[in-house]
């Protein structure tokens, strides 16, 4: 497997961490920080059901989800399930600007897919992550180089 690839499997498993992570944060949560995890979590289940897609129409196995993630327990309130979706987002992030750097090494069609579609995942990881850190009101709220 390629190092492209490599990096896209891992970027599919952050994908899939965040879900079933917004799954766990989300009870914890009212008013515009539940809206907010309602609507991360959608673009999470989104970006992993489209990763998989595409994985699979390379010619590529998706890899199989966890069917836990004990690192991301306990959220015990709000505090904890903020702190848990900044996380999660910088995660993701990380993921997505390897998979990045990955393609950016190597000159083919899809090569350059892949590279658009992490850039634009990492921006929208990093735009979320934001809005928790705001709604944390934690400070700074951006991050010069998100991802790293």
């Amino acid at each position: 497997m390629s190092s492209v690839s490599q990096a896209w499997q891992l970027a599919l498993a952050a994908e899939q961490q965040a879900a079933f992570g917004y799954a766990l944060l989300g009870p914890q949560l009212s008013g515009t920080d539940k809206d907010l995890a309602r609507a991360c979590e959608r673009a999470h289940d989104s970006l992993r059901d489209d990763t998989a897609t595409a994985i699979t129409e390379s010619g590529l196995t998706p890899g199989v989800p966890a069917a836990d993630y004990p690192a991301l327990y306990p959220v015990a309130g709000a505090r904890s399930a903020r702190a848990l979706a900044v996380r999660l987002e910088q995660q993701c992030a990380a993921a997505w600007r390897f998979l990045y750097a990955q393609a950016a090494e190597v000159t083919s069609p899809s090569a350059t897919a892949r590279r658009r579609e992490a850039q634009a995942a990492l921006t929208a990881s990093a735009v979320r992550a934001t809005q928790w850190r705001r709604a944390a009101d934690s400070a700074p709220a951006t991050e010069a180089f998100p991802g790293i």
